[in-house]
C-alpha cells in the first residue's frame, strides 16, 4: 500500500516526480512465482478455466490499494512479452483510484517484467541473487543496461534492505559475504555507494558480521537511551498481556510418548477453563489454534501419527472424566431419576474435537499453494470450517509468521540456539491476547535436561544466551567455492563487453578497465576482512596474532582468479573456440567459463546457482555383505 501511495502522488504531478513509475517487484525462485512470460500466461489460463490455486502461484490474488479480488477475465495482462496486474473495481461508493485508467498496478512478479522494467523497490532471497553470475539480465537492477522512460540511465540501488540479519550466518552467510563483496564493489564502480539497513531481534556480535559481510562499520539505531525501559523510539508496556512460557518434562515417558498428553489436555482446555466465563467466544478463539514447533521434519512425522492415534485416545478420555463430572455437578442425587440438564452437544463437544481435529503441516516439504493456504486458515477464528486445531510446524514459523489470534504454542524439545527459539517462540502472544508457550523437554535429552534444570534464570534473561554469529567469508573453504563467482559478477556487470553470455572471451586482465574492478573488489575484501581478530593493526605493519591476513590472502587469490580467467581465454583463441559463461551440453563450438556441478561437461570454474544449499551432500549406502563360510 505505500508504494500505491507513493505512485498515486507521482502521478498526480509527474513534471516534478518524474515520469518512471514508483513499484515493487518481487523476485525469487522458480517455485514460488514465474520466471518467463509464457509460465505466466499458462498460469492465467488456468485461473480462467476455474484452478482456483493457480493463483497462488502469480502472489497477487487482491488489488494492494482496494482490497478487491483480482478479476480472473480482465485483472490480468498476460502478453508475449509483457505481464501486468490491473484492478477493475468500480464499487458503488467509490471506485479503486487503479481502476480509473488503463494504468496497471504498481507490482509485478514475473522476472522477465523485473528485467526489462527494474522496479523502485525489489523484494528478493538471499539465494536468488546466486543468479547474478549466470544471467547478464540481472545488470539491469543494477543499472547497467536499464534506461528509464526518458531514455537516461537507469541509476543503480542507493539502498539495501537486510531483514533477518541473524539468518546470514554459517555456510549461507559466508558465501553470501562474498556475493556482496561482488555487488557491492559493482555498484561502486558505477558511481552508487549504498547504504545497508539490516534489522534483526537476536544477534550478538553484530558489528563483526556487520563488516565482514558489508564492510561497514555499525550503528544501531534506535540508540540504547538512558533507561533501558524507555529510550524514547519505543517503552515497555508492563501492562500488556506479555507471553507465559511453562516448562513440561514427562520423567517416565519417552520422545514418542511425551507429546501426546500435553497437546490432549491443551486441546480441551480452553471449553475446560472459560466453560462458564462472560467472554467464552473470545476466550476460545484465542488459544484454540495450538502452532507446535518441531526441529525436524521426522518430528513433525511423529506428531501428525500423534494427533491420529495416542492424542485421540488420550482426549476422549478426558473428555469422558470431565462430562461425568459435569454430570454429577448437575445431578448430585444418583438415585434420581431426573434428566441431566447438560446439553447432549456440550457433552460431545470436546470428543469430537479429537475425533476430528483440523491439522495442518507448516514445512519444506509442502508445495508453496499448501503453505499459503495453511498460513490463511490460522487467520480463521473458531467456529469457521477452515479453522485448525493445531499447525505442526518446523523453523518456517520462526519469520515471517504474524497472526494476532494466534497465542498457544508447543515447543517439542529445546531448539539448538537461543535465537531460533526466541524467534519461534515469539509468533504467540503478538496480539492482545497472552501468549502461552509450553516448552516439551525430552527426558533422554541432555540440552533439554539442562535447561529444564535452569528454566526460570534462563528465561528471565535469555537474551543474554543469543549465540555470536559465525560469518567467515574470507577462508579458504569459502573463496574456493565463492570468490569466482564475486569476481564475474563486478565484471561482467561493470565493464559493458563482458556483459553478454558470449563475451566472456573478451577478458583482458591487462586492460584498465578490467584492472580498475579487480583493485576495487581487493580493497573491497581487504576492509571487511579486517575485522578478523587477527587482522593487522592499523599502522602497525604487524599482524597481532599467528593467523594470515585473510585481506591479503583474498588479493593474492582474486590475482590468482584473473590469471586463471585471461590463461582460459587465451586456449580458447588458440583452439578457435568461443568462450562463454554457460553454454549447453549439446552446443560443441563453445566452452563454460561457469559450469554446475555433476555437468557432463566441466568448464573452468564450478559455480552455485542458489545459496540455499551451499554444502554438498552425499549418499551412503551401507550394503549387508555375506559373511564368508
Amino acid at each position: 500500500r505505500m508504494i500505491c501511495a507513493l505512485e498515486l502522488i507521482r502521478r498526480r504531478d509527474p513534471a516534478r516526480l518524474g515520469q518512471d513509475p514508483i513499484d515493487i517487484g518481487i523476485w525469487v525462485g522458480g517455485a514460488i512465482s514465474p520466471n518467463w512470460f509464457r509460465q505466466a500466461r499458462e498460469l492465467v489460463e488456468e485461473i480462467r478455466n476455474g484452478n482456483a490455486d493457480a493463483r497462488h502461484g502469480l502472489l497477487v490474488e487482491r488489488c494492494p490499494w482496494c482490497g478487491a479480488g483480482i478479476d480472473p477475465e480482465l485483472g490480468y495482462r498476460a502478453e508475449e512479452n509483457d505481464f501486468r496486474f490491473h484492478c477493475v473495481h468500480d464499487g458503488v461508493e467509490e471506485a479503486c483510484a487503479f481502476g480509473a485508467d488503463e494504468r496497471p498496478l504498481p507490482c509485478n512478479v514475473v522476472d522477465e517484467a523485473l528485467y526489462r522494467h527494474p522496479p523502485s523497490l525489489l523484494v528478493g532471497t538471499v539465494d536468488k541473487f546466486a543468479r547474478v553470475v549466470w544471467d547478464e539480465r540481472t545488470g539491469a537492477f543494477f543499472g547497467a543496461g536499464a534506461h528509464t522512460v526518458a531514455g537516461a540511465d537507469r541509476r543503480p540501488p542507493e539502498l539495501v534492505i537486510q531483514d533477518e540479519l541473524h539468518l546470514i550466518t554459517g555456510p549461507l552467510g559466508s558465501v553470501a559475504g562474498l556475493y556482496e563483496a561482488g555487488i557491492d564493489t559493482l555498484l561502486v564502480r558505477r558511481g552508487v555507494r549504498p547504504k545497508y539497513v539490516a534489522s534483526t531481534a537476536t544477534i550478538r556480535r553484530a558489528g563483526e558480521q556487520v563488516r565482514r559481510l558489508y564492510a561497514r562499520d555499525l550503528a544501531v539505531f534506535p540508540p540504547p537511551g538512558l533507561s533501558h525501559d524507555d529510550s524514547w523510539f519505543a517503552r515497555t508496556d508492563r501492562k500488556g498481556p506479555g507471553r507465559l512460557h511453562v516448562g513440561y518434562l514427562a520423567p517416565m515417558l519417552d520422545q514418542q510418548h511425551c507429546f501426546a498428553p500435553l497437546a490432549a489436555v491443551l486441546l480441551a482446555a480452553p471449553e475446560a477453563v472459560f466453560d462458564e466465563d462472560a467472554d467464552r467466544e473470545e476466550l476460545l478463539d484465542a488459544w484454540w489454534t495450538q502452532v507446535v514447533y518441531h526441529g525436524s521434519l521426522r518430528g513433525v512425522g511423529n506428531s501428525q501419527n500423534a494427533f491420529g492415534t495416542s492424542v485421540r485416545d488420550f482426549g476422549r478420555r478426558i473428555a469422558g472424566e470431565r462430562d461425568e463430572g459435569r454430570s454429577a455437578a448437575s445431578d448430585p442425587d444418583p438415585g434420581s431419576e431426573g434428566e441431566s440438564e447438560l446439553p447432549g452437544a456440550e457433552c460431545d463437544a470436546s470428543a469430537g474435537r479429537f475425533q476430528d481435529a483440523r491439522i495442518a503441516q507448516l514445512t519444506s516439504r509442502s508445495t508453496p499453494e499448501e503453505n499459503a493456504d495453511t498460513f490463511l486458515r490460522l487467520t480463521h477464528p473458531r467456529g469457521d470450517e477452515g479453522c485448525l486445531d493445531a499447525v505442526l510446524a518446523t523453523n518456517m514459523v520462526s519469520v515471517g509468521l504474524d497472526v494476532g489470534r494466534l497465542a498457544l504454542m508447543v515447543v517439542n524439545g529445546q531448539p539448538l540456539t537461543t535465537a531460533e527459539y526466541i524467534q519461534a517462540t515469539s509468533r504467540v502472544g503478538r496480539a492482545g491476547v497472552p501468549g502461552l508457550v509450553f516448552a516439551n523437554y525430552y527426558r533422554h535429552q541432555a540440552r533439554s535436561l539442562s535447561h529444564y534444570e535452569s528454566f526460570r534464570p534462563y528465561h528471565e534473561s535469555f537474551y543474554r544466551f543469543v549465540e555470536p554469529s559465525s560469518v567467515t567469508p574470507f577462508t579458504h573453504q569459502v573463496r574456493s567455492r565463492a570468490l569466482h563467482a564475486a569476481l564475474v559478477i563486478a565484471l561482467r556487470h561493470a565493464c559493458p563487453d563482458l556483459r553478454g553470455n558470449k563475451s566472456a572471451g573478451n577478458f583482458d586482465r591487462n586492460r584498465p578497465a578490467a584492472r580498475a574492478v579487480i583493485e576495487e573488489l581487493k580493497r573491497r575484501c581487504r576492509r571487511a576482512a579486517s575485522s578478523s581478530p587477527f587482522a593487522p593493526q592499523a599502522g602497525s605493519g604487524t599482524r597481532t596474532g599467528t593467523e594470515p591476513d585473510q585481506g591479503l590472502e583474498t588479493a593474492a587469490h582474486l590475482d590468482r582468479l584473473a590469471e586463471e580467467w585471461h590463461d582460459e581465454v587465451r586456449r580458447c583463441e588458440f583452439h578457435k573456440r568461443q568462450l562463454a559463461y554457460e553454454a549447453r551440453d549439446d552446443e560443441r563450438s563453445a566452452d563454460r567459463l561457469l559450469y554446475t556441478h555433476g555437468d557432463r561437461r566441466p568448464g573452468l570454474w564450478a559455480t552455485l546457482h542458489s545459496m540455499r544449499n551451499v554444502e554438498g551432500s552425499g549418499t551412503l549406502k551401507v550394503h549387508d555383505w555375506p559373511s564368508k563360510a
